[in-house]
């Protein structure tokens, strides 16, 4: 099995003095990059250049230089078609150097003449002590960690001023390593930035723009470097700041957008699939949705061009269009599409842009998590639309208060719990039957098509309803407006298998990795574990321990078997055959000595077992076990009218747990205020004949 190395034990190296540099760029990318485009051919853009040393002093007060530049710029901006956007410094650049040895000391360091490969100078010499990291950044711009650990802050702010032309220098922050204090310095920037201009008659009177995206945007994060130096978002962990799924713009000074120009927003890179804009000129507004998914990615423009505003603000939000959308096309040449279809709740007429949003952005994320990934080309789905009177879903206890939310299906819950999260079943399935069009065509019926429900509610939550005759619907709310959520591996675990307990040792949990994400965490093991996949839950809670349990799993002999991925034995379970040739499996990659029969699962902690330690169905994390992944490519099977094709399945198959194997968040010591916290989820109420 592949192993992680802690980031922080790789940074930590008492031989070595790490140099980690964030800056500020003053001069910024012009609307016009012709005559400043770059085409690197020799070296890549992290790579540090001319690692001759400076001549440094005798006496650590005399003053110490720094020369700063990548092939003749400050920092690099890299622009989708991959172009490079160069940024030179300008005179009286400062940033300061953070060292660490047994506590922070700072040195700031000042450019005189600017220009292409600037000279930095620091009058107070060199940091003291071994630092173990250095961080270098705009005066006021950074905020560190403490008791040692490498990280520090990054704020993108919500509101931001435009500049015509290019970008407000407040916003970009560049990054650059080096191995130690004589060296050359190169940069990136960190954030990404998203590029846009208006035409059309009233561009002229547009005075606000507002980006909103699916999830956070803006805000406060963590930035950690890698053992190469390369900075990492941590969207799990922040300082206790808020963060923001919108960025409103205004022009620096106050006035209006002009036509023609080019303007820019500073975007956290790495979490947006999808993005809607509101121009508006102070008394109306008009609502552009992105029509395709576009990433934001560190260092990179993500150019809009140009978007057409006329001849006047007459889109009326109150009266959106409501015609179904067909999001995603089966190719994959089956007998017939597998089909799921999407609804809102809580969301009124002129929050119909928001919820297309939302759902694209679910839908795309589902799409990017095996197996789903890998048989994208056999679904069809659409995105069906539906106003509600009032906005959010209904509160049926009395924290804080009870309300009754005009609601089209009837979405409730209780404010101090979700256990008794439910909608109106009847309108789902007629609404559903009505409006999506394979079963219009009668490819499928109701009961083999699985929904998707959005809930436009800010309280946590998540359930599925299935019936034993196959339909399905998945209630995921738009969680804390898409802020940040932690999950964990439970505290405890059976000792044996009689209802005994042990605590669960950290470095098991370390090793299994830590989970944060938002309501998208949600929606896949809402929608795409239990909802499509027909999976139970693989937790169990504090009182799963001692009460009584069945020796046989009841929803095993339904007409539509449920929670297959479950055995109430561990001798010959449901994945026996996985283990009967786990040694070829390993063969061909470690990642499948995970396959074993573990204690703990449909929420208890003992009488059931799974096929792995952990899954999407324990933490939600976007990983579902091997196991899983062939249960819910049997069903995709299934509902294409096809057979399943075992070699097929394991050509196909991606066994990668992101957050142990590609991008886990570091296990920090002394953690800041950890974002949200939530409870168990609910299992999922599995109705008879419904």
């Amino acid at each position: 099995m592949k192993k992680r190395t802690n980031i922080f034990t790789l940074l930590l190296v008492a031989a070595i003095s790490l140099h980690i540099v964030i800056s500020c760029t003053n001069d910024l990318v012009p609307g016009d990059l012709d005559d400043q485009v770059i085409r690197p051919t020799m070296i890549d853009p992290w790579t540090a250049i001319d690692q001759t040393p400076y001549l440094k002093k005798s006496n650590v007060y005399n003053p110490v230089t720094l020369t700063a530049g990548h092939i003749q710029t400050k920092s690099t901006m890299v622009m989708m078609t991959d172009d490079f956007a160069s940024v030179v410094w300008s005179p009286n650049d400062v940033f300061n150097m953070y060292a660490y040895s047994s506590g922070y000391t700072v040195r700031p360091f000042t450019t005189a003449e600017g220009g292409a490969s600037a000279v930095f100078t620091s009058e107070y010499g060199e940091v003291t002590g071994t630092p173990q990291h250095s961080i270098f950044a705009p005066v006021g711009g950074i905020n560190l960690g403490y008791d040692g650990s490498v990280f520090f802050g990054l704020n993108i702010p919500v509101a931001q001023k435009a500049v015509a032309n290019k970008v407000k220098d407040d916003y970009l922050f560049s990054y650059a390593r080096s191995i130690n204090q004589t060296d050359n310095l190169t940069f990136k920037n960190i954030p990404s930035l998203v590029r846009f201009k208006m035409s059309g008659s009233v561009a002229s009177s547009v005075t606000q723009v507002t980006l909103t995206g699916a999830s956070p945007i803006s805000g406060e994060f963590i930035i950690v470097p890698d053992s190469y130096g390369t900075p990492a978002i941590s969207l799990s962990k922040s300082f206790g700041g808020s963060t923001s799924t919108s960025i409103t713009l205004t022009i620096d000074g106050g006035g209006n957008f002009s036509a023609d120009t080019y303007y820019y927003f500073a975007v956290i890179p790495g979490v947006q699939t999808g993005f809607s804009m509101v121009f508006s000129n102070g008394v109306n507004s008009t609502t552009k949705i992105s029509s395709k998914t576009v990433n934001f990615e560190q260092g990179k423009i993500a150019d809009l061009g140009e978007i057409y505003l006329g001849p006047d603000f007459t889109d009326d939000p109150s009266h959106p269009d409501m015609s179904p959308i067909k999001y995603m096309t089966a190719s994959a040449g089956a007998s017939k599409p597998v089909t799921i279809a999407v609804i809102p709740d809580g969301f009124t007429a002129v929050e119909m842009s928001k919820y297309e949003l939302l759902a694209k952005s679910a839908i795309n994320t589902l799409f990017e998590i095996e197996p789903f990934k890998s048989y994208k080309t056999y679904f069809n789905v659409y995105i069906l639309k539906v106003a509600s009177h009032e906005s959010g879903a209904r509160i049926t206890d009395g924290t804080p208060a009870q309300q009754a939310r005009d609601c089209y299906f009837e979405s409730k819950w209780a404010a101090s719990s979700y256990g008794d999260m439910a909608a109106n079943a009847d309108s789902v399935r007629n609404f559903v039957t009505r409006n999506c069009q394979d079963i219009v065509d009668e490819w499928h019926t109701i009961n083999e098509v699985p929904v998707l429900m959005i809930i436009n509610d800010e309280r946590y939550g998540g359930i599925c309803h299935t019936s034993s005759n196959g339909f399905s619907y998945g209630m995921v709310p738009y969680t804390y407006g898409g802020g940040r959520l932690t999950w964990s591996y439970p505290d405890y675990e059976a000792s044996g298998d009689y209802p005994d307990k042990l605590p669960v040792p950290a470095d098991k949990k370390d090793a299994l990795g830590h989970n944060g994400g938002n309501w998208l965490n949600t929606m896949v093991h809402e929608f795409g574990g239990h909802c499509f996949g027909r999976l139970a839950d693989e937790y169990w809670g504090s009182g799963g321990y001692y009460t009584s349990i069945s020796g046989a799993v009841e929803e095993h002999g339904w007409t539509v078997p449920f929670g297959l991925n479950v055995s109430a034995t561990p001798s010959s379970p449901g994945w026996q055959h996985l283990l009967n040739k786990i040694t070829a499996l390993t063969l061909g990659t470690p990642y499948s000595e995970r396959i074993g029969t573990f204690q703990g699962g449909d929420t208890h902690a003992w009488g059931r077992w799974r096929s792995e330690q952990i899954s999407c169905m324990i933490d939600n994390r976007y990983y579902f076990s091997t196991f899983q992944r062939e249960l819910i490519v049997r069903r995709i099977m299934t509902l294409a009218g096809e057979s399943f094709d075992e070699s097929q399945f394991w050509t196909k198959d991606d066994p990668t747990d992101p957050v142990r194997d590609v991008k886990s968040s570091p296990v920090m010591g002394g953690d800041p205020v950890m974002p949200r916290p939530v409870p168990l989820l609910p299992p999922p109420v599995l109705h008879t004949d419904w």
